[in-house]
């Protein structure tokens, strides 16, 4: 074997949305992997740019994901072995305000990408979402459960999902569907209720407020850590393409994650409640089963959630005293 050989790397990645939450800590995985990591994101953006301190040795391409002509002239340029596709508009509540956006980005845009793909030999690896389930009269749900959106993100993620098995069945594309529940991370934005908490419980330790407050402290989620679950997106590209609840089976309310916030702060507990209820049809109260992906991508939850809370509220206490929002030091 050549040093050529030996600094060739394994594969080549194209990670859509590499710029948000998910994107940049796949990128980083997979390039610790020794995998060529090509990501895409709308480069002239401010919020890409302040994520590019997270993107060193990512190559970046500039794609709004509702081209589908500009997407085949990466896919060419790039010749990946797999398209990990991240990005989404991710909010549901900003979903109400722009359901045509969300079909977009979030449904339309898969097809375009799963059309482009279709025999190229290309894995496919979707992110979809617990919210496409819906409201469920169980405790529990897996890949068999039914889909039953009740918001525009949902429905828009749930078409997108009903693509890929269709993709996969016909044989067109190899592709799978990564059903993630909630997870956060040090890089979660602070429109996001867990790192909003975070923020806010390192800004009572540094006296800029005066307590925690959260809309509904009494909401149970089944929620993980962002790093942990990028392993399994990346498991699924080396595994045969089908459907994997990805989820940590454990549900916490916010007012406990709150208190995990202040004792990791060094704050005394004291939420408050704003006095307005969850949105309605929220998904709330269910825990996802993901015994099929520990059966096919060997993959588990390894990081509980309070570790991940912790480990934000110490990086936004180093945020708030050294002034730098975007640092990669804060991920190692």
């Amino acid at each position: 074997m050549t040093s050529t050989d030996q600094a060739r790397p394994a594969a080549t990645h194209l990670v859509t949305g590499v710029a948000g939450q998910d994107g940049i800590h796949l990128a980083r995985l997979l390039l610790r992997q020794g995998i060529r990591v090509v990501g895409t994101a709308r480069l002239g953006s401010g919020e890409t740019a302040a994520m590019a301190p997270y993107l060193r040795g990512v190559e970046l391409r500039d794609l709004d994901v509702r081209d589908t002509d500009r997407f085949a002239t990466i896919i060419d340029e790039v010749q990946p072995d797999v398209v990990h596709n991240l990005a989404a508009m991710s909010s549901v509540g900003a979903s109400w305000d722009e359901p045509e956006l969300a079909a977009a980005v979030n449904h339309t845009a898969v097809v375009g990408m799963l059309s482009t793909l279709r025999g190229s030999g290309v894995r496919f690896i979707q992110a979809s979402s617990s919210e496409i389930f819906g409201p469920v009269e169980v405790d529990e749900v897996d890949e068999t459960a039914p889909l039953n959106p009740v918001s525009p993100y949902a429905e828009a993620k749930a078409a997108a999902h009903v693509a890929v098995v269709d993709a996969r069945a016909s044989g067109d594309v190899a592709a799978s569907n990564l059903v993630l529940f909630g997870h956060t991370s040090v890089l979660h934005a602070t429109r996001f209720v867990l790192r909003t908490i975070s923020r806010q419980a390192a800004e009572v330790a540094r006296g800029t407020r005066s307590q925690v407050s959260v809309q509904d402290p009494s909401v149970r989620r089944d929620w993980g850590s962002a790093p942990d679950f990028v392993r399994a997106i990346a498991a699924a590209a080396q595994a045969e393409p089908d459907d994997f609840v990805i989820a940590t089976g454990v549900l916490h309310q916010l007012g406990e994650i709150v208190s995990w916030a202040a004792a990791a702060a060094g704050i005394d507990d004291a939420p408050s409640a704003a006095g307005s209820p969850s949105r309605p049809n929220d998904f709330g109260g269910v825990r996802g089963n993901s015994a099929h992906a520990a059966e096919r991508l060997g993959w588990k939850p390894s990081v509980a959630l309070r570790e991940e809370v912790s480990r934000m509220v110490r990086v936004d206490l180093q945020r708030l005293d050294s002034g730098v929002e975007e640092d990669a030091g804060y991920l190692d």
